[in-house]
């Protein structure tokens, strides 16, 4: 073990933050991360919050993991984010041993884990390494259904980050997911699509137009919500699309209140 004192002066130094951190991080993991870990766990939440860090820097994932998933509920939020992070870190950097790791996570009966497997497939969401957009997308797939706030949250931000690094395979998901008969899934297709680029504009709409359909209110706002948002940045197609929806019964209503969203000019009847 490491000596107390020894760890207070690690604490100090990252309590001056800056530059000084980012090398006491280096320095600290080039030492060995698991066993600085250990003693600053027993310490205050700043302590936890380095603990964290440093397991996201471990060359042994297993182990690290072990740690972190007491860490991704602990009673301190920046300790959890930043475990869920680290859990992110190291699924980046050693995939294959942190990937069924964390799937385990998923059938955690706390949702604090549940939520650090869909911040951490967010954080390892990269596009430079394309070949892991199918099985993170997999990874992050059965956690659409869950009720939880905390998850919600996660999978909805996570799923921004896809569309970003990932758009035709995340897209793809999206389509597949919009046939299930859950609120919860299709909640977060319809949010998600909101974030679709401008290739995937039209085949967006497409999408919202059949999920718009759902009987549960929470998938119908959410539809609304991000008919306006794509009307932000591509107008005309969406109001275009809109009109299309008015002689429809089912989907006038929705029509009516995103139109009415968005500024009068995209209101204005077609010649």
């Amino acid at each position: 073990m490491l000596h107390p004192v020894t760890a207070k002066g690690v604490l100090e130094a990252w309590r001056r933050g800056g530059a000084s951190r980012d090398q006491l991080l280096v320095k600290l993991s080039e030492e060995d991360a698991l066993a600085w870990a250990e003693e600053l766990l027993p310490g205050p939440a700043e302590g936890r919050r380095l603990a964290a860090a440093l397991l996201g820097r471990s060359p042994q994932p297993a182990a690290a993991l072990e740690v972190l998933a007491k860490l991704a509920a602990d009673e301190d939020r920046h300790v959890r984010d930043g475990a869920a992070r680290a859990a992110g870190e190291l699924l980046t950097r050693h995939f294959a041993d942190a990937y069924p790791l964390l799937g385990a996570w998923r059938g955690s009966e706390d949702p604090l884990l549940r939520r650090a497997v869909a911040v951490a497939v967010g954080v390892a969401a990269d596009p430079l390494h394309l070949e892991r957009a199918e099985p993170l997308l997999r990874l992050l797939g059965p956690l659409l259904p869950d009720r939880a706030p905390e998850v919600r949250g996660a999978v909805e931000e996570a799923l921004g980050t896809f569309f970003s690094a990932y758009p035709d395979d995340t897209f793809e998901h999206l389509v597949a997911w919009s046939a299930s008969h859950d609120e919860g899934v299709l909640r977060h297709v319809a949010t998600a699509l909101g974030a679709a680029p401008a290739p995937l504009l039209r085949r967006a709409l497409i999408v919202l137009r059949r999920v718009a359909l759902s009987e549960a209110r929470s998938v119908r706002r959410a539809a609304v919500r991000s008919l306006v948002r794509l009307a932000q940045v591509s107008p005309d197609p969406v109001a275009e699309e809109l009109r299309r929806w008015l002689p429809d019964e089912e989907r006038a209503p929705l029509a009516r209140e995103a139109l009415g969203r968005i500024e009068s000019d995209l209101t204005r009847p077609v010649s």
